[in-house]
């Protein structure tokens, strides 16, 4: 499979879009992504699986602390192209 439609498929989701764009400002631990969401700790933890097997995130661990942030930054510019934002940029694998 193309990996913008990898990306694509992996981001139908609203919370999983939330997310992303949440993380645009930079890595963030997960328990600062589950209040942001408004969503239970495992259905965002679900989220971020997906996300991650996509490879649209990584993740770090510092003792029992999850960090995740952007690993395929082209994903937020696919974002800005649906969006309407930067409309001008083409986007290359």
């Amino acid at each position: 499979m193309h990996k913008t439609e990898t990306i694509l498929k992996a981001r139908v989701c609203p919370t999983r879009l939330q997310i992303v764009k949440f993380l645009r400002g930079g890595e963030k631990c997960a328990c600062e992504i589950v209040p942001h969401t408004n969503k239970s700790q495992p259905n965002v933890s679900l989220h971020l699986k997906v996300l991650k097997n996509a490879g649209i995130l990584e993740e770090r661990r510092d003792g029992q602390k999850i960090f995740y942030k952007i690993k395929y930054e082209k994903a937020l510019r696919i974002i800005d192209i649906v969006e309407g934002k930067n409309a001008g940029k083409m986007v290359r694998d």
